[in-house]
């Protein structure tokens, strides 16, 4: 009898269970009826929706992330503005990429809509996935295990060439520095450098290819007449992604002139315009600190050129002076979250000044000037100095000056002595306040009493009766 019970309630808990699930089905009756994203590429993505349920609608959200190297979940949630809820609803959302700033060709990005009804109810559409590329170019693809070469201008043995410098490149990093590529790269040709910077937005205007290691993804402009221009720089923005992807910590913070001085050496030797560019520099003088090139470089082209050789140089001393393992070391010291200052000494035992000490030397720079040693002067604490004394000038932004002179508040005159008492010596100041205080509660009081005892009459005041008034 006890097993017949409980087969009878198991039966009746499944029971339940589906006729629940049917009754979820049905009331999960969010319809979506349009569902279509439109690029104006470079500019913004417009998202929009059209859904219907029988349940009124009260909330739409549009979810949307990137396909990247992130250290956290890369979603973000918006709510589209204006929309007149009910049964059915419409709504649309635009990203405007000249506020956020611009998102690399070829970037993967995901969306999806969540609807939720008077019901309380979810519904969540489908994670749809879409790439960022304008339609402009019929582009192609040649490609070799996980490197993929993406171009429109040229035939292809060009793209070849290029794919083939990527894969030396590849090679290099892997031998000098232990990096190893393991995911897919990108990288997008553009025609030319006008092209390219047609595709993004807010980039110097001397910018040529760009590297964006977080998505995988570098952009070349370069036209078929300068490959040898472009194989160097296919090299040299692979190297960029290579070593950031070597990087798994989300605090690494390599210097600029470490992180484009690996990628020029990924290039090989210095070719021969640089070389003259660094040397020139050199005889006069004009070379930058090694703290001048670790937070970016000038947007001016000729300084710009300087400090990519520069940084080419430093690298190269380090690694044909150390060896190739200590900058593996030097690397692994930035993935632990240090600093290039305590990186350096940590792995080289050498200051920075020192460092850049011993590379002058290495290549034949003058000494760095030592710094004029400055007297140390006590901190001195202001105070306020008297009205009519002498102050230690400061320089002040005046008021615009109305027309017809200077306001009555801008005089010169010396304000009176008892001000300038109160405010410089204020316990002297409290004294006299009191003194004034006890003259008005005291001998006031005094010298009306005098004055009644001396004329009795005049204590009662006059009052004018009208009361008996006639005409005579």
């Amino acid at each position: 009898m006890r097993k017949q019970n409980a087969k009878l309630t198991w039966l009746i808990l499944i029971l339940v269970g589906v006729i629940w699930q049917v009754a979820a089905v049905n009331r999960q009756s969010v319809i979506i009826e349009r569902d279509e994203v439109v690029f104006d590429f470079p500019n913004e993505i417009n998202f929009s929706v059209q859904a219907a349920s029988d349940v009124p609608i009260t909330r739409v959200e549009l979810e949307y992330g990137l396909d990247v190297n992130a250290c956290a979940t890369d979603t973000t949630r918006v709510v589209p503005d204006n929309i007149e809820f009910g049964t059915t609803v419409s709504a649309n959302w635009t990203w405007n990429m000249r506020r956020s700033g611009s998102l690399p060709p070829g970037a993967r990005l995901w969306y999806r809509w969540r609807i939720t009804d008077e019901a309380g109810d979810t519904f969540i559409s489908e994670q749809t996935w879409l790439t960022w590329l304008d339609s402009e170019h019929d582009w192609r693809t040649v490609s070799s295990d996980n490197l993929f070469i993406h171009w429109y201008e040229g035939d292809e043995a060009f793209a070849n060439a290029l794919l083939g410098a990527g894969i030396e490149s590849q090679a290099r990093i892997e031998q000098d520095i232990g990096a190893e590529q393991t995911k897919d790269v990108n990288l997008y040709i553009y025609g030319s450098t006008d092209d390219l910077r047609d595709a993004i937005l807010f980039e110097p205007g001397w910018t040529g290819g760009l590297a964006y290691s977080n998505s995988n993804i570098v952009l070349i402009g370069v036209s078929t007449s300068n490959l040898d221009w472009g194989l160097a720089t296919v090299a040299h923005e692979l190297a960029h992604v290579i070593i950031g992807n070597s990087l798994d910590s989300c605090y690494a913070s390599v210097p600029t002139w470490l992180n484009e001085g690996l990628a020029v050496y990924a290039e090989g030797p210095l070719d021969p315009g640089s070389a003259a560019i660094l040397q020139n520099a050199i005889d006069d003088n004009s070379v930058y600190s090694v703290p001048a090139l670790s937070e970016g470089f000038s947007e001016h082209p000729g300084r710009a050129q300087v400090s990519y050789a520069q940084s080419y140089s430093l690298t190269a001393y380090l690694i044909e002076t150390y060896g190739q393992e200590k900058m593996r070391t030097l690397l692994r010291q930035f993935d632990e979250g240090y600093r290039y200052r305590a990186a350096i000494e940590n792995t080289y035992g050498i200051t920075i000044a020192e460092f850049e000490r011993d590379w002058r030397a290495w290549v034949g720079a003058a000494p760095q000037p030592v710094p004029t040693e400055v007297a140390v002067v006590a901190t001195v604490y202001p105070t306020f100095a008297p009205y009519s004394g002498q102050t230690v000038s400061a320089t002040v932004t005046p008021l615009p000056t109305p027309q017809g002179g200077l306001p009555a508040s801008a005089s010169n005159d010396t304000p009176p002595f008892w001000q300038t008492i109160m405010l410089n010596l204020p316990w002297l100041g409290l004294i006299c306040l009191c003194l004034m205080t006890a003259s008005i509660v005291i001998v006031i009081p005094i010298v009306l009493v005098l004055r009644r005892k001396a004329n009795p009459n005049s204590a009662a005041p006059t009052v004018i009766n009208h009361e008996g008034d006639h005409n005579a």
